[in-house]
């Protein structure tokens, strides 16, 4: 390990978990075994779950987007 994550470690800022014999979609060959590293990382790290009352940033400054453009009319304004 490098020095950084090393003192992320040892500080407690750092957990590395081990998913043996899967591939780069961790989440599809072993999604039980995922599911239960996230948990335990949440659960770890005392994650807050989100709350109802947030409201999500549409568009810009929170506007809404009334309709959705392609990617080259972004490139022309």
């Amino acid at each position: 390990m490098d020095k950084d994550l090393t003192i992320a470690q040892m500080q407690g800022k750092f957990k590395l978990s081990v998913i043996r014999d899967v591939g780069h979609i961790v989440h599809e060959d072993k999604p039980k075994e995922t599911a239960e590293v996230i948990r335990e990382f949440i659960t770890l790290f005392k994650i807050q779950p989100l709350t109802t009352d947030m409201k999500p940033i549409v568009g810009k400054l929170g506007g809404v987007i009334k309709k959705a453009k392609k990617y080259d009319e972004y490139k022309n304004e």
